[in-house]
């Protein structure tokens, strides 16, 4: 018996030492909880999306209704005005990234009318031998209907919509200057201040200088875009396959630029100086819009 309650005491000690420990255990966790701060992250991080094109659905906006012609006529030039004088085109392209620059540049759309016809790089070129050009605003492969903002010789042809394409658009303005715009500014307004001609099929990535949050729209696939720096010299682009959004924000990273627009890609995708192919497109896809520089 003597022996007995030693070991008695053992225990006991032991058992108030393990509750000892669980105590401090949940204090400390609960001290963890209650003054940890929780954010809210998907302001930074990238929507998700399963779409081939990698375009996401803009959320939905209430479009202001405006009056939009069925065709604007024969496609006419505005002569953008950049602030230096430089080479009219100069390449500075980089690995996986495709980049021209002009200055000073008349440029031309090609699409006047909704469903205007799709064309070969080819049936430009023969056209506007001389030039810059590239494919723009994105289309419906089976009607050939056009999608998104679409301005041509100051007219509307094609209102904002609340799709997964044409949430922004890269406006050249009858007095030269150029500016990028999303579908939360109405048509009307956009054409007050002057607007001439509108290319654009996916998000805007840079506005007014502001390199705006990655919304996944620019993912693995070919991908063109167009923008202007400060100087107002505007940029035709095309990443390649695999560059995505980080490459390409790399390599334009030091070009100034102000605005920047995605637009059609994949096969789409495609661009030639004075004849000569500069990028090919994948499938050989003729395209119902294209940008034309001289």
């Amino acid at each position: 018996m003597g022996r007995s309650k030693p070991k008695k005491t053992k225990r006991k000690t032991l058992f108030i030492s393990i509750i000892v420990i669980l105590l401090l255990i949940s204090s400390g966790i609960a001290y963890t909880v209650l003054n940890t701060t929780h954010t809210n992250s998907s302001a930074v991080k990238p929507k998700k999306t399963s779409s081939l094109n990698g375009i996401v659905a803009s959320s939905s906006v209430a479009i202001a209704p405006a009056d939009v012609t069925e065709d604007t006529g024969e496609a006419g030039w505005v002569k953008v005005k950049s602030k230096k004088k430089l080479d009219k085109f100069t390449d500075l392209s980089v690995q996986g990234v495709t980049i021209y620059r002009a200055n000073n540049p008349k440029v031309l759309k090609t699409a006047t009318a909704q469903i205007p016809g799709t064309f070969m790089m080819s049936d430009i070129v023969a056209k506007y031998p001389d030039s810059l050009i590239l494919n723009t605003s994105g289309f419906d492969m089976n009607s050939g209907q056009i999608v998104g903002f679409q301005v041509n010789n100051g007219q509307l042809f094609s209102n904002w919509s609340n799709t997964a394409y044409g949430s922004a658009a890269f406006i050249i303005n009858k007095d030269g200057s150029a500016k990028g715009y999303d579908l939360s500014t109405p048509a009307d307004d956009i054409l007050k201040k002057g607007a001439q001609q509108s290319y654009g099929f996916g998000s805007i990535l840079i506005k007014d200088g502001a390199v705006l949050p990655n919304d996944g729209s620019v993912n693995w696939m070919i991908h063109s875009y167009i923008g202007n720096d400060a100087d107002n010299n505007i940029y035709l682009i095309i990443s390649d396959t695999s560059v995505g959004y980080d490459g390409t924000m790399a390599a334009i990273a030091n070009l100034n630029l102000q605005n920047l627009v995605v637009l059609d890609g994949g096969g789409s995708s495609q661009m030639s100086l004075n004849g000569q192919t500069i990028f090919a497109s994948q499938d050989g896809r003729p395209v119902a819009d294209f940008i034309v520089l001289r």
